[in-house]
């Protein structure tokens, strides 16, 4: 049984054959930036804020953002909880990847 998802941004439930489509692309299929974004991930990193992945990936955080909310309404980013910045004492969304649905 697969996971509903909906979207961020229209509130509504996006597609069984959206999903499908989606994540049938390839990495090629990706803007480079977004590719950028999920390779921040590899190597069994721990979930990341977007300023996290700011720092890895070397993009200002304007352009992570954009490429996070995307990659959140595509259902492969997925928020998994939260942390408190030190600094500025605001709650920061920790990311990860989403598995791919085994077929």
């Amino acid at each position: 049984m697969q996971t509903e998802i909906y979207s961020g941004r229209s509130g509504r439930r996006v597609a069984d054959t959206q999903q499908d489509a989606y994540h049938a692309m390839t990495v090629k299929e990706l803007s480079a930036k977004q590719r950028m974004v999920l390779d921040a991930f590899e190597h069994g990193r721990p979930p990341m804020t977007r300023e996290d992945i700011a720092a890895v990936t070397n993009l200002k955080l304007s352009s992570v953002c954009g490429r996070v909310r995307e990659l959140l309404d595509a259902g492969r980013l997925a928020v998994v909880g939260s942390r408190k910045d030190l600094a500025t004492q605001t709650s920061q969304q920790l990311l990860a990847v989403v598995p791919k649905a085994a077929a």
